[in-house]
C-alpha cells in the first residue's frame, strides 16, 4: 500500500483494483475499486447497473469480521513469508526447465516465469495461417493455463506475445502482458493471501508435471507437421 501512496504523492493516480481473492481470503470472483478521490469512486460506482450477484460483497464483509483488524494484519505477515517461498521454488523449477525467474522487484505479489524453452520466443512460434506478416497464433502458449486451470490450479495466468484487443478505437498490443514488445511468453502466480507452504509445494509438483507434458504435446505436433521441403 507504501508503495500507492507514494505514487499518488508523487504522480497520479485516479483509481486502483484490488482482486478480491488474493487480498481478503475469498473466492475469485470479485474487486474492489478504491482511490483517492472520492468524487472519482463515486462517479465509477454510478456506472454499476446494480444487477450482478451480492455474494462477493458479502463473502469480504463476512471474512473481515471473522478475521479482524489483527487476524488480517497477521495474514498480510505471513503473505511476506510465503512470497520469499514461492519465488525461491519457482527459481529452482524454471532452472530444471531452462528457464528463469523473471525479476519484478517493485511487486511483493506476483512472481513470472518466462516459457522460452516450451513455445519459444515472437520469431520463431507459430503463424496463423493465411496472415500477411508473422501474426502470432497464442492459442497453443495459453493451452499451458487450461492444463493448469483442469488441475485445480487457478490464479496463474500464461501471457502470450501475439495476442492484440480492439476494445472501443483502442488497441491494446501483446493484451494481457505488461509491455507492447516484450517478445516472450512467461507464466504468472501470485502469493495469495492465506496461502500456505503445502500450497506453494502442491502448486510446483502440479506446474512441473504440466510443463513435462505441455513439451511432449508441442514435441507431437512437431512430429506430426508435414515437412514443406520435401519433394516427391
Amino acid at each position: 500500500m507504501h508503495l500507492i501512496q507514494e505514487a499518488h504523492r508523487t504522480g497520479r493516480i485516479d483509481a486502483f483494483i484490488q482482486s478480491t481473492d488474493k487480498n481478503f481470503l475469498v473466492p475469485v470472483g470479485g474487486a474492489v475499486v478504491a482511490g483517492f478521490d472520492k468524487q472519482v469512486i463515486d462517479e465509477i460506482s454510478q456506472t454499476y447497473p446494480g444487477r450482478a450477484s451480492a455474494t462477493p460483497s458479502i463473502d469480504v464483509f463476512i471474512t473481515l469480521l471473522s478475521l479482524g483488524v489483527a487476524g488480517y494484519r497477521k495474514l498480510l505477515a505471513q503473505r511476506k513469508d510465503i512470497y520469499e517461498y514461492l519465488s525461491a521454488g519457482l527459481l529452482s523449477l524454471a532452472s530444471s526447465h531452462g528457464e528463469r525467474l523473471l525479476q519484478t522487484k517493485n511487486n511483493p505479489i506476483s512472481v513470472a516465469v518466462s516459457l522460452v524453452s516450451v513455445v519459444g520466443d515472437a520469431t520463431k512460434l507459430k503463424t496463423v495461417a493465411g496472415s500477411d506478416g508473422d501474426e502470432l497464433d497464442p492459442t497453443q502458449t495459453t493451452e499451458l493455463g487450461s492444463m493448469l486451470f483442469t488441475r485445480c490450479v487457478s490464479g496463474t495466468r500464461v501471457v502470450a506475445p501475439g495476442s492484440d484487443r480492439n476494445i472501443g478505437p483502442h488497441t491494446f498490443i501483446n493484451w494481457g502482458a505488461h509491455s507492447n514488445h516484450y517478445p516472450y511468453a512467461y507464466l504468472t502466480a501470485a502469493a495469495a493471501i492465506g496461502m500456505t507452504r503445502g500450497d506453494v509445494d502442491t502448486f510446483l509438483k502440479r506446474l512441473d508435471k504440466v510443463l513435462l507434458k505441455f513439451k511432449r504435446k508441442q514435441r507431437d505436433r512437431q512430429d506430426n507437421t508435414p515437412n514443406e521441403d520435401k519433394t516427391d
